[in-house]
């Protein structure tokens, strides 16, 4: 959420450590924010910090070189919630002072496989990270606090009991007291007072023809599906319904057999065009968002913005990706199938002050968590996600 939690916990453990607690100290967060952490540390603090992820073999090394010594060599740990998964033997084997779990709306799942592992571990002091500890229904806010007190919060039945539908200011006030001494919140007017507040635009933008004939096809087509209702195992036909239209909404080449179709009527229609040229316009013209992002850039370009846009789809993000080439607007990417260090590489790209990169693409869930990227002022959704947390994250 970009409130400095991740220096606000290393100054803690530094000043821990400056104390006398020697650790040592394990960090756990998303693959994607692992490099960030590794130079925050470097950054603020003077701890011997590892980040435990990679290869087999490599991991191997750490803990033969590492670990196993008679006096360990490191302060602090950085891994990812697979490397827990995948080698909680091996960490299980350290009596860990204090964990730092970033993202820890992770642990929202009481029956989690990550959680299991957690729990049979050793960890004296535990802090939970996150922007949202409660998303969708107090169950999840009731897995974290197990979590960190087992023995204060035992029963989920009680805690519902209690608190499991929050209807009422009795309610609220009751469960603000129980937290107040385990939560330390920060507000975006209290970490900086300078911040302008942000300003969230609505545009509606209608469908194009092409996306119009599109749109009534697959409903034609799945027509039988959308009679028989939400019964006798018709979701999953419903449901793949729903995401074949969303897909249309953002842009009809995401449909198999539509980009082919787009071009060759485009192609009757300006007969003149040139190859490229003609690629072009039907990529913008096919899509209603496309139009208008097409009208966006340029004047966000004028001002002098750097813009991050998001999509869910990687799909959706290559049809983008195509359209500035194209336009030939300097960019960078993330999604899912980018690298840890790839993505830091190309956040600091982004972020020079002298870089000449415009615009950001990301997919939602994998560019919302733990990145900075300060150096823009201008965020479009491209289609939001099912949970308003992810976009708001």
């Amino acid at each position: 959420m970009g409130l400095g939690k991740t220096i606000q916990s290393i100054a803690f453990l530094q000043e821990v450590h400056g104390a006398g607690v020697r650790g040592p100290f394990l960090v756990i967060a998303p693959l994607s924010t692992i490099t960030n952490w590794e130079r925050e540390f470097g950054t603020w603090t003077g701890l011997n910090t590892i980040v435990y992820h990679g290869s087999l073999a490599s991991r191997q090394m750490i803990q033969q070189y590492e670990m196993y010594c008679k006096d360990a060599k490191f302060d602090a740990l950085i891994t990812t919630f697979e490397m827990i998964l995948s080698d909680c033997p091996e960490l299980r084997e350290i009596e860990w002072r204090c964990v730092v779990i970033d993202e820890a709306h992770r642990l929202k799942n009481r029956h989690c496989k990550l959680l299991d592992s957690l729990k049979h571990m050793d960890l004296e002091h535990k802090v939970l990270l996150t922007g949202t500890p409660l998303q969708n229904t107090v169950e999840e806010l009731f897995s974290l606090l197990h979590f960190l007190e087992p023995s204060q919060f035992p029963s989920e039945a009680e805690f519902l009991k209690d608190f499991g539908d929050l209807k009422t200011e009795e309610q609220v006030q009751k469960l603000q007291a129980l937290l107040k001494p385990m939560m330390l919140r920060r507000l975006k007017e209290d970490v900086e007072k300078n911040l302008a507040p942000k300003q969230e635009t609505i545009i509606e933008v209608e469908l194009t023809n092409a996306q119009k004939r599109l749109y009534r096809a697959i409903l034609e087509r799945n027509f039988a599906y959308l009679a028989r209702g939400a019964g006798h195992g018709n979701v999953p036909n419903l449901l793949n319904t729903m995401m074949e239209l969303r897909k249309c909404c953002n842009h009809p080449y995401l449909i198999n057999g539509a980009e082919e179709q787009i071009v060759a009527e485009m192609r009757e229609s300006f007969p003149t065009l040139t190859a490229p040229d003609l690629a072009l316009q039907a990529l913008v013209r096919s899509a209603g968002k496309l139009v208008l992002l097409d009208k966006l850039l340029p004047r966000l370009r004028a001002g002098g913005h750097k813009v991050l846009v998001f999509s869910q789809m990687v799909r959706c993000l290559d049809i983008l990706e195509d359209y500035l080439i194209q336009k030939r607007y300097p960019y960078e990417r993330i999604d899912g199938r980018v690298r840890g260090n790839l993505r830091q590489a190309a956040i600091d790209r982004f972020s020079r002050p002298d870089s000449d990169r415009f615009v950001f693409l990301l997919c939602t869930r994998a560019g919302g968590l733990g990145i900075n990227l300060t150096a823009a002022d201008t965020c479009i959704i491209f289609d939001s996600d099912w949970n308003p947390q992810n976009d708001l994250q």
